[in-house]
């Protein structure tokens, strides 16, 4: 674990691209705040929060100032992991207005995409798969149930439901529930339900 987060701290930043405004760390850590209960000691809110500010500190470009943010990243991020078993690495991409239902053995792989306004509940795996290159990648509003694992380079569509227990190993459609193991859409489902983000194109400021 210590080599990881040793390793995590040397990565050379992600530049950001110039076209997509970023939002501001204070505005990520609010919306994180509200969206967990308002309850400073929520553990979902210190793993969301330490996650926010990992992926700030790779943004940054004096060297230095990178240095130091990324050693207080890594030394959260080992007490978290270790605290509450959930891990979400900084290199993650995750949209804004994510939100930990219930916390604990959260296990997200660095090379994973979420998009916006996606919830997820506990003991949930988004990891590789033998024998398939890649990480799963996650549209916007999607909704993960309790010990769900989606593993490889699959899809889930925008709207999407992915049900308890389930076992994800292919795409699916968007707007459709997905259930059992292997995963599969149910004819008719509606997906997950919509939820709206505080974030707006004022708030929305490059770091």
């Amino acid at each position: 674990m210590a080599e990881m987060m040793t390793q995590d701290a040397a990565l050379q930043p992600d530049q950001p691209s110039a076209a997509l405004p970023v939002p501001s760390l204070r505005h990520e850590l609010a919306e994180a705040y509200r969206l967990h209960e308002r309850r400073v000691l929520n553990p979902a809110l210190w793993a969301v929060a330490t996650y926010r500010f990992g992926a700030w500190s790779l943004r940054r470009h004096f060297r230095p100032w990178r240095w130091f943010t990324s050693k207080i990243y890594g030394f959260l991020f080992f007490w978290i992991n270790l605290v509450t078993a959930i891990a979400i690495p900084r290199k993650a991409e995750i949209g804004p207005a994510f939100h930990l239902v219930h916390h604990g053995n959260v296990k997200i792989h660095p090379q994973a995409r979420i998009g916006a306004r996606c919830g997820m509940m506990h003991d949930v795996t988004l990891g590789l798969s033998p024998g398939r290159e890649g990480a799963p990648t996650i549209g916007d509003d999607v909704f993960i149930g309790a010990g769900a694992k989606i593993v490889g380079p699959v899809e889930i569509g925008d709207g999407a439901m992915i049900a308890a227990n389930s076992l994800v190993i292919n795409h699916v459609p968007a707007g459709a529930t997905a259930i059992g193991v292997p995963a599969r859409a149910m004819p008719g489902s509606r997906g997950a339900p919509k939820r709206r983000s505080e974030t707006t194109k004022e708030q929305q400021k490059v770091s």
